[in-house]
């Protein structure tokens, strides 16, 4: 069914685009700077309640459920869909209409997120609302009526209610922990169970596993069975705090995310806590940054400088299960809001803060481990730019001095800072320079193309599309190249955007060889914001909330898209994060991949030529390599259980399979102690540093700074560092993949040398 969208006054032009990122990507035009949406200063609860008199009633839905209906404000949430539906179709890159699939798609993805692992609805919900709603939600939405939202959330607090029941019940039953059982705890992509004895039986199994999670963690019986009564009581009181606003969001959400993973409804709640729920999710104190998903508060991200980067100990991937304040008791945050998570870890500057994860890659959620935090500022100058000298030992003894660049996003100030990094580096004498971009997520687009502009002459470098086909290419015209020195671009599964753009540009152009994970993030489209109140015209009152929407893709000069696929590495080495669930592939409706027309640019040939060889050399040092040995020991490892998901239910087998893990921690440790060829020294490198041109025999020194922080945790943090945790083996000082780097640019600078060297002599 089409929609047609009746124009606002302003139109189009009230689109602000968002800076490029993990999460969205593009530019701000300048002449739409004076069009950008004021703020809202309507209450939550104002904006959830008032409408105009002559036109809504409020009317409750019915429910058997214990809650209360919620009074649904019928005319004002039907706009609002409506609203989102008709832009959606003649806006979204896509302009798919919301037709019988798409209605298809929507109820799944409401009652996929209202029900993630599949325990709560019964199949039998979910083929009756099928029937009811599956080919209807289209013309439900055409009409202004938002009611199914509300028929559907009834039904799953009914449901809940039952299986809160069901819990109490079953924490009361005897259970053994001798035999073969097995239980799967991530049901995502399970079917709902088909009635109430299947429900039993699987709830029974999860109850189970939850007290065997306990007893592993050498927690007392009654304390496990209060914990989890708690958990599930928690849930329903949390559900129950949903309001209309809330039920409208995650209903509408199932329409956007139907059109791609990066398209959202956001409430006016929503949209006041957006650099927490949204961009960032930054959390005051720590700098982490979360994401809700299957229950958990994921680690996405850590920001540069705050005290979660700087401890070493989180990673991308870490599920938080428990927050702890000072030196008190956990409060357990499984299946929390991710509102009321952050609230936990947030706190006055100089506070502790403690928080059980389960580490990222493990399966085994009976494995965690403690973190320690003291909540800071998070320090800007930590996030910008900054540099390393590492003097790098070669196989003959000698020493070859590079530069390493990190650069954790893309900021209004990248290009000056790198500028005068750069300039330091070629002072210093590097042999050549690494651009390492692991971690850097995005940022804005126009600082992107800027530095790849200091790399290349002239030139285009990344390609945009509009929903209506039309292209425009973004260039670098200014000619002043700042280095043409031997370059590597160091990459990873968590480079995403415009580090994408500019190490996909360096590629194309020949200029660079890209070093690093199997693929880059993939993520390929921009997003824009929209706040609805422009568009719903007279007569409504309230703020209708802002919708986040992908309105075009980035290709690469070459002509690939960046999306989906990423930027495949030159040289690719081992690496754990090539076999988590990371990546834009790896999210429901994303946008494929597909290929335009590449335009003219130029060809400096200085990396295809070299290839062969480097790659035979680092393939053979990888090969002899202790660390990526044990790198691909934690592979196998993490393909059995990712091809398994399923976990013992015999307490004994898992308390080997944890001593095994631990073992094998112990030997590495010990091996890694016992080497007798000395570590790289590194000199840290800072703006400040350059500023005050400190020079080399002042800058602090890697191992001198590592040396400072081990002796600081000796008095504090004490357990967390167990070697008991059954984790995989994370020494956060060891980096394989920046050390082979470094091999890898050595051995690239000298065969320029070789080759200038032989153009000299005319041959």
């Amino acid at each position: 069914m089409s929609l047609k969208l009746r124009r606002s006054a302003i139109g189009i032009l009230a689109l602000t685009l968002l800076t490029l990122g993990a999460c969205g990507a593009g530019q701000k035009p300048p002449e739409l700077a004076q069009n950008q949406a004021k703020p809202s200063t309507t209450t939550a609860s104002a904006t959830a309640t008032s409408s105009s008199a002559s036109t809504t009633t409020a009317t409750p839905v019915k429910s058997d459920a214990s809650k209360p209906p919620i009074d649904q404000n019928i005319v004002r949430d039907g706009k609002i869909a409506q609203l989102v539906a008709r832009i959606l179709e003649q806006y979204h890159y896509n302009q798919t209409p919301f037709d019988n699939e798409m209605s298809q798609r929507m109820l799944k993805g409401y009652m996929d997120a209202l029900d993630y692992s599949h325990l709560i609805f019964l199949q039998t919900d979910y083929d009756e609302f099928v029937a009811q709603y599956g080919n209807e939600l289209d013309k439900y939405t055409v009409r202004a009526d938002a009611s199914p939202a509300f028929v559907i959330y009834q039904r799953f607090l009914q449901r809940l209610d039952q299986r809160v029941a069901l819990v109490d019940k079953l924490l009361k039953e005897k259970y053994d922990f001798t035999g073969t059982d097995r239980f799967q705890p991530n049901r995502e992509k399970s079917p709902f169970p088909k009635d109430d004895a299947e429900a039993e039986q699987l709830w029974r199994s999860r109850i189970k596993f939850e007290l065997l999670q306990g007893r592993l963690a050498n927690e007392k019986p009654d304390e496990t069975i209060k914990k989890i009564s708690r958990r599930y009581h928690n849930m329903r009181k949390y559900t129950l705090e949903m309001d209309e606003n809330d039920v409208l969001m995650t209903y509408l959400n199932g329409l956007a995310h139907s059109y791609d993973p990066h398209t959202d409804y956001m409430t006016p709640e929503d949209a006041e806590n957006f650099n927490i729920n949204a961009i960032k999710l930054s959390l005051t104190g720590i700098g982490a940054v979360l994401r809700s998903e299957e229950g958990y508060a994921k680690i996405a991200e850590l920001v540069p400088g705050g005290p979660a980067d700087l401890s070493k100990k989180l990673k991308a991937n870490d599920r938080i299960i428990g927050v702890a304040q000072g030196d008190g008791d956990f409060v357990d945050v499984v299946d929390m809001k991710l509102n009321k998570v952050v609230d936990l870890i947030r706190g006055k500057r100089g506070t502790k803060v403690r928080l059980l994860v389960i580490p990222a890659g493990q399966t085994d959620s009976s494995v965690r481990k403690e973190v320690v935090l003291i909540r800071d500022e998070i320090k800007l100058t930590k996030q910008l730019a900054h540099a390393q000298i590492i003097e790098h030992r070669l196989p003959n003894g000698s020493i070859a001095r590079v530069g390493v660049i990190n650069l954790p996003q893309f900021y209004d100030k990248t290009v000056p800072d790198v500028s005068r990094l750069i300039e330091r580096l070629k002072k210093e004498n590097v042999v050549g320079i690494v651009l390492d971009l692991r971690r850097n997520g995005g940022g804005l687009l126009d600082q992107a193309i800027d530095l790849t502009g200091l790399l290349i002459r002239t030139g285009p470098v990344v390609q945009v599309r509009a929903s209506n086909g039309q292209i425009t290419t973004l260039r670098d015209d200014d000619s002043r190249q700042l280095y043409t020195g031997p370059l590597v671009v160091l990459v990873g599964h968590l480079s995403a955007s415009a580090s994408e753009i500019v190490a996909g540009a360096l590629q194309d152009y020949n200029r660079a060889l890209i070093v690093g994970d199997s693929s880059t993030h993939g993520k390929g489209t921009v997003q824009t914001l929209l706040p609805l109140e422009r568009w719903v015209g007279f007569g409504f009152s309230g703020d209708p909330g802002n919708l986040k929407l992908t309105v075009q893709k980035f290709y690469r000069i070459a002509g690939g898209s960046t999306q989906k696929m990423g930027v495949i590495p030159d040289i690719q080495l081992p690496s754990l994060l090539d076999y988590m669930e990371l990546g834009e592939r790896t999210l429901p409706n994303c946008l494929p991949y597909d290929v335009v027309n590449k335009v003219s640019y130029d060809n400096y040939n200085l990396t295809a030529p070299y290839l062969p060889e480097l790659l035979k050399r680092s393939n053979a040092r990888v090969e002899q390599s202790r660390d990526f040995a044990y790198v691909k020991q934690d592979i196998e490892v993490l393909k059995k259980r990712l091809a398994d998901k399923s976990l013992s239910l015999n307490e004994e087998l898992r308390k080997k399979e944890k001593a095994d893990i631990d073992t094998q921690n112990k030997a590495r440790k010990q091996e890694r102690a016992h080497r007798t060829t000395p570590r790289d020294k590194a000199y840290e490198l800072t703006l400040s540093d350059i500023e005050k041109n400190k020079p080399l025999a002042e800058l602090t020194t890697t191992a001198a700074a590592a040396a400072a922080e081990k002796e600081k945790e000796k008095d504090k943090d004490k357990d967390a560092d167990k070697d008991s945790d059954g984790t995989l083996d994370d020494d956060p000082t060891i980096d394989p993949q920046l050390d082979e780097t470094l091999n890898i640019l050595v051995d690239y600078a000298s065969l320029l040398t070789e080759k200038n060297a032989l153009a000299n002599k005319g041959e």
